[in-house]
């Protein structure tokens, strides 16, 4: 058993594909290797003793709205105490979907809203005659929960239907709705008693398919006890944005049922001097959240090109940068390393964003897929 091999698994959207660029460094000053895949998957084992490695992945797309090839590079700077799987993922909109549900609803439905939701895709019909009963919602292939919420025209959404576990197939499927499958379905409250902070929640259903809605009170939805699971994710945020000094932070928690009135009165540390970067060198301090269990986690930035084609994504794990009062980080060239494009280097004056992520999870992959019980703090410039 090849106990301290790492897994790069690399997801185009939602489909674990091979990229146009991987290259992995092992330790922060051994050489640059170039990974081959032909289904996303890529391994290679660190011999470092410090358990440090980077990934320089790059995933190349065509623009057919521009006809350009755009750029989307990730950087990720690790250590395996950290975890030894590392999801890359690269968003990614279909221009089409392979899979059409055609959401069939009875005649009872004249007159009402809904708003249907599987996985990303989303719609918001308004049944107004007859002609409007047959729902085309265009999809990705796959397995998700089909949540649809339904109330008079005019009216906030009051009732909530779920299929758990739906599978669509490329091609077009079909399903019946009656108004006697859904359910009526509570709200919670998310407030806070700091100034100029805004509280919210938003909802995972199955932890897979995101809901949104907005009612007069602006309360949120809450899956009643008959239809819920274990798998839904409600996530409990507070931000606080400070536009003179370009400083916003958030406060995240993450839970599988919230009470009806949910108090978010914590936000991360404003202490914090904004990060430096010239020449392709980042320098910044060390950031202390100082909230209770959260730990420091890792650094994430993002620069830009001018003309808004290649972006860059870069991780700095706290496992990788160790203890210090300060660091500097430069972004690596890797010209010379087989596959390699110049253009793949950064040129441009200054960063989109450089944020600190702290939280109660030491696994890093779970701030891309949280669980319930576990907290997030960000700060960023």
């Amino acid at each position: 058993e090849i106990t301290n091999q790492v897994v790069i698994n690399t997801f185009i959207g939602l489909a674990r594909e091979s990229v146009e660029f991987l290259a992995y460094q092992d330790g922060k000053d051994g050489t640059w290797t170039k990974l081959s895949s032909t289904n996303g998957v890529y391994t290679f084992t660190p011999e470092s003793a410090d358990g440090n490695f980077s990934i320089y992945a790059v995933n190349e797309w065509y623009d057919p709205w521009n006809e350009e090839f755009n750029y989307d590079i990730q950087v990720m700077n690790l250590n395996t105490t950290e975890g030894k799987e590392v999801p890359i993922i690269f968003e990614y909109w279909p221009d089409t979907f392979d899979a059409t549900l055609n959401l069939n609803f009875g005649s009872e439905f004249i007159g009402k809203d809904a708003a249907i939701f599987y996985g990303l895709p989303h719609g918001f019909p308004s049944f107004d005659s007859m002609d409007d009963l047959i729902f085309q919602l265009e999809a990705i292939p796959g397995t998700y929960d089909l949540v649809i919420l339904a109330g008079d025209q005019n009216e906030d959404f009051s009732k909530i239907y779920i299929d758990r576990d739906r599978s669509i197939a490329a091609g077009t499927d079909n399903e019946d709705i009656s108004w006697s499958d859904f359910e009526d379905f509570t709200t919670y409250i998310a407030t806070t008693t700091i100034n100029d902070a805004d509280a919210w929640g938003s909802l995972l259903v199955g932890g897979t398919t995101p809901i949104f809605t907005w009612f007069e009170d602006n309360s949120q939805v809450k899956i009643p006890q008959s239809l819920a699971t274990s798998d839904d994710l409600y996530a409990l945020e507070l931000s606080h944005n400070d536009s003179e000094n370009s400083v916003y932070r958030l406060f995240t928690k993450f839970t599988n049922y919230p009470s009806d009135i949910e108090i978010l009165d914590t936000l991360p540390s404003s202490t914090w001097e904004k990060p430096a970067f010239s020449d392709n060198t980042f320098t910044w301090n060390q950031y202390d959240p100082q909230i209770s269990n959260h730990e420091l986690r890792f650094y994430n930035t993002s620069l830009v090109n001018d003309a808004w084609t290649i972006n860059w994504m870069i991780v700095l794990s706290s496992g990788w940068l160790g203890s210090a009062d300060s660091y500097e980080y430069e972004i690596p060239d890797l010209s010379g390393l087989e596959g390699w494009n110049d253009l793949w280097y950064p040129d441009v004056d200054s960063y989109h964003h450089f944020e600190a992520v702290s939280g109660t999870e030491d696994d890093l992959t779970k701030y891309l897929d949280p669980i319930a019980g576990m907290e997030e703090s960000i700060i960023s410039y």
